[in-house]
């Protein structure tokens, strides 16, 4: 008499697995690798002009503070002082407000792009995904 086994070999081939498309997996990452080097070059690329526009502003802001050094050693009285410290600050403020401004130009524009291009492929990989299924 033979006992039954407790392991039962469920395997039936009318029974189909679901297999991946491999390929077709390797080609949608591919494309998303592509668009992120595309991407991080533009970011990249913006980081750079947002360094350049900082140091350039900074340089010419410690040439005000310089400025400012040499109109003080000059100055022989209060109110000249006053003057020169007053004239400075409402300077740099000016001045930071439109460093701001430059540099939110700069950014806004390359998150607005990115943004888009995300977008655009979520958009592309969400339809090859459903066409896939």
């Amino acid at each position: 008499m033979t006992v039954p086994s407790s392991h039962e070999n469920s395997y039936s081939p009318a029974v189909s697995l679901p297999f991946f498309d491999l390929a077709r997996v390797s080609e949608m990452n591919g494309n998303m690798l592509s668009e992120t080097a595309k991407i991080n070059a533009k970011l990249s690329a913006t980081m750079k002009n947002l360094g350049k526009e900082w140091t350039e502003f900074v340089g010419a802001r410690l040439h005000e503070d310089q400025q400012l050094l040499d109109t003080l050693r000059h100055c022989k009285t209060l109110p000249e002082i006053q003057h020169a410290y007053a004239k400075f600050w409402q300077d740099a403020f000016a001045q930071y407000g439109e460093e701001a401004r430059r540099m939110m130009k700069i950014s806004q524009g390359v998150v607005e792009e990115t943004a888009r291009a995300v977008q655009e492929h979520a958009d592309a990989s969400a339809e090859e995904i459903h066409r896939a299924a």
